[in-house]
């Protein structure tokens, strides 16, 4: 099987995200791993299915707007093993941005630019 290439570099940044359901009041806090313009991985062992929708919100370092956002699991990472200093698993959820508007877009593309280490 052959894998797919990104489209977008990412940057590790720890960030603290919202998510939610559109039929559920209830908003969920996570940490992230990484980012990129077209989404962003959570940390959790809580995990979704691929394919579930959700409603995130988070404000990166440096800029005011809080990015609101629909995204979609598009990957979980079912990893429940002791971890050591050389294994780079995390469990969580690859989440792809799927109504990014074209300011959010810039914001996120503006904060990468800044760091030294997108990937």
């Amino acid at each position: 099987m052959e894998k797919k290439q990104r489209v977008f570099g990412r940057a590790p940044i720890s960030l603290k995200i919202s998510l939610s359901e559109d039929t559920d009041d209830i908003s969920i806090k996570f940490d992230t791993a990484n980012l990129s313009e077209g989404g962003i991985f959570v940390k959790s062992s809580l995990l979704w299915e691929p394919g579930q929708v959700f409603n995130l919100a988070f404000t990166l370092p440096g800029f005011d707007k809080e990015i609101k956002v629909k995204g979609v699991v598009a990957r979980s990472d079912d990893k429940y093993s002791i971890f050591t200093e050389t294994d780079s698993s995390i469990p969580g959820m690859g989440i792809k941005f799927i109504d990014l508007s074209d300011e959010d877009r810039e914001i996120i593309k503006e904060f990468i630019s800044q760091l030294d280490f997108a990937q």
